[in-house]
């Protein structure tokens, strides 16, 4: 009895020291902070040519993603991302004309999405990152209001505008060497997004290790 009273308190003891560890248990945080530029490939193209003026419009945009792993890499286990257009600036229909385009206030709230990305350690303090949108989320359109010599009208975009927004991402696999704990600005080549669009993009990026305990997976 003496012995399996110590061997309980010996496991209660193992138990007890353990649990603050597995408390303790690190994450990988990687964070993106960035905008991206929207601009039609020829914009002179599409003006003069009614009905084309939606086409050369700049859209800018701004986005976060955040994304959780395991501190010795893998899949993610945990994400929080989001896009939201920040500028949309729409030409003129035809040369001299006083028709205005402007898009509703609920087209600058943030739209949320979904990534593929796993990280891989490089090294004592570095890792490698990989992630896309695999599929394109689901259509979220704005309404714009097109003002010209008459009265004005609303036009739907029907999603376009946001999906744009994603093309990056989805297009293209990003790779990705980061350090641990330091603060890195990343700016790209400038990326061709088929048939008409080119993207602008460039964001802050950290890396760092947080308690695993403050992510619901």
């Amino acid at each position: 009895m003496k012995k399996l009273a110590g061997l309980l308190t010996a496991l209660a003891l193992c138990l007890a020291m353990a649990a603050p560890a597995l408390a303790e248990s690190r994450c990988l945080r990687v964070q993106l902070d960035g905008t991206i530029k929207l601009r039609p490939k020829n914009p002179a193209a599409t003006q003069g040519q009614p009905g084309n003026a939606m086409m050369s419009c700049q859209t800018n945009g701004k986005f976060h993603i955040e994304l959780i792993f395991p501190e010795k890499g893998g899949q993610a286990v945990s994400q929080k991302n989001w896009v939201v257009i920040s500028g949309f600036d729409c030409p003129p229909d035809q040369p001299g004309s006083r028709c205005r385009q402007e898009a509703h206030a609920d087209a600058f709230y943030p739209r949320p999405f979904t990534l593929q990305a796993s990280v891989e350690p490089e090294g004592a303090f570095s890792y490698v990152l990989e992630f896309r949108l695999a599929q394109l989320p689901p259509a979220s359109p704005i309404t714009i209001t097109i003002q010209c010599e008459g009265a004005p009208a609303d036009v739907s975009d029907y999603g376009s505008n946001y999906r744009q927004l994603m093309l990056p991402w989805h297009m293209n696999k990003m790779v990705l060497t980061s350090v641990l704990n330091k603060s890195r600005h990343k700016h790209p080549p400038v990326m061709d997004l088929p048939p008409f669009l080119l993207a602008d993009v460039e964001w802050d990026e950290l890396v760092t290790l947080v308690p695993c305990e403050n992510f619901k997976y």
